[in-house]
């Protein structure tokens, strides 16, 4: 169980959570539209889906050889801690249950759900395995944007109420920035590790002074579209203050330091999610 639960990243768990929670949020709030049972799925399914994510990466990195030399978190498959085989499954089961819990979901949502449902599931594997390989392409941060940002909220929200607007389009991009910057992190402090392992992800394709000011980017962005959603003064700007301290601990780490900022970044996301909360509560956005 030990092992079940290192390879998953607690830490990261949070980004598939959130995003559904706080369209439920909306939903209710805009639409007039909630159902607890439906946001207790979709919750579940996407973190199923990032449990197997989390899983292949692990597994298929080790294939790769990327995890040679290591200064984040242990990796089960690489260590010898768990057969690669093992892994294997608990992916594969996740993805299982994200399928079982996802269908009261595509019979609410219809094809564009089934549709966002299985680009999804396929992308778990994706994400470094197949022809894709999209972390060794450069675009990991692309399907994190799409998945934890436009799939899960604005996907939710239509699960939910049946139609979108404006506003759910920027509390999306939102979210999919502060899910970016928990790649960034990790991309930043293996860009070295990367670059030996001929890695090519969007760091080791930039300098690192280019890629900490883009990782930087993800931090802001979202209280500038929280800003551009709300009608008055946001709760959420008020989660500036940990976003400005997260930066600054960017600026000032390098290689295993900026494990820390993956805590930071966890604890960023969390206010910013409960202001937003606040927001929809007093009628701030919509």
């Amino acid at each position: 169980m030990k092992n079940f639960i290192l390879a998953s990243r607690p830490k990261t768990l949070v980004l598939s959570v959130l995003p559904p929670f706080i369209s439920y949020q909306y939903a209710h709030a805009a639409f007039g539209s909630s159902s607890w049972g439906l946001a207790l799925l979709a919750m579940t399914s996407a973190l199923m889906i990032q449990l197997a994510t989390n899983y292949f990466n692990d597994l298929i990195d080790f294939q790769k050889g990327a995890d040679l030399i290591r200064i984040g978190p242990v990796r089960v498959t690489s260590t010898g801690l768990v057969k690669a085989s093992t892994v294997k499954k608990w992916a594969f089961t996740a993805l299982g249950i994200a399928f079982l819990t996802g269908i009261p979901l595509i019979i609410k949502g219809g094809p564009v759900i089934l549709i966002l449902g299985i680009v999804s599931m396929y992308l778990a594997y994706g994400y470094t395995g197949g022809k894709l390989s999209l972390a060794y392409r450069g675009l990991g941060e692309l399907f994190v944007f799409l998945f934890f940002g436009l799939f899960s909220v604005l996907g939710s929200i239509y699960i939910y109420a049946g139609k979108l607007d404006l506003n759910s389009v920027f509390i999306a991009s939102a979210f999919g920035f502060l899910s970016m910057t928990f790649i960034c992190i990790n991309n930043l402090r293996d860009r070295e590790e990367d670059l030996k392992s001929s890695k090519l992800t969007l760091a080791t394709r930039m300098s690192y002074e280019s890629y900490q000011l883009f990782l930087i980017l993800t931090i802001l962005l979202p209280h500038v579209l929280l800003f551009l959603a709300c009608r008055g003064p946001a709760w959420s700007n008020l989660s500036l203050l940990p976003a400005l301290f997260l930066i600054a601990t960017v600026c000032r780490s390098k290689g295993e330091e900026l494990n820390k900022s993956l805590k930071l970044a966890a604890l960023h996301i969390i206010i910013f999610s409960a202001m937003v909360c606040l927001d929809i509560h007093y009628e701030n956005i919509f």
